[in-house]
């Protein structure tokens, strides 16, 4: 875990230290207690400002994921295959998928974790997604009111950005992997 990727513990921490000072202050009125406390709030806002800058990796991948599902949702194939690496065997598959398959604008994307194996190299995002979806195919139109999945999905980091390489899609009860476009 990155120190940035949560602010929040040593924010409370330097604001605690900030309060003990300025009671130091008013009970001793030496003027070092007040430069501390107030150098130890500066600190805390410094810890917000650094979280809002520093993207680490596991944001990078749930940020991608969330565009990545906007461009589903909007059916833009580049855009959605751009996030694929070009060794992922799904390719083809999710291209199919998105030609043949409107998922609505009520997509849901919950229960988003991130996990690191091969020392950092991979990143597997686990998710929930979600919609209503209408599938198209020979002409034939169904709909599907609401439509849950759950997914796996392999990152490997090319280059600066971070590309899927594998897709593991899941039951979304019992979390076996079932097939890519199966109707489960």
């Amino acid at each position: 875990m990155w120190p940035t990727d949560n602010p929040w513990p040593a924010m409370i921490v330097l604001v605690c230290l900030a309060m003990v000072f300025f009671g130091r202050f008013g009970a001793k009125q030496k003027s070092i207690n007040l430069v501390i406390a107030f150098l130890c709030l500066l600190l805390a806002g410094g810890c917000f400002v650094l979280d809002y800058l520093v993207l680490t990796p596991s944001e990078q991948i749930v940020k991608n994921l969330y565009t990545l599902s906007n461009a589903v949702v909007r059916q833009d194939v580049p855009t959605t295959l751009s996030f694929f690496s070009g060794q992922a065997r799904e390719r083809e598959n999710v291209r199919f998928a998105i030609e043949r398959m409107k998922v609505q604008d009520d997509l849901r994307i919950s229960d988003v974790s991130v996990s690191f194996r091969g020392e950092g190299s991979v990143a597997v995002s686990h998710f929930r997604a979600n919609a209503s979806i209408t599938i198209n195919i020979a002409g034939f139109i169904e709909n599907v009111s609401y439509h849950p999945t759950r997914w796996e999905l392999d990152w490997q980091r090319e280059g600066t950005a971070w590309k899927i390489i594998r897709v593991h899609r899941l039951h979304p009860l019992t979390g076996k992997e079932v097939g890519f476009l199966s109707t489960q």
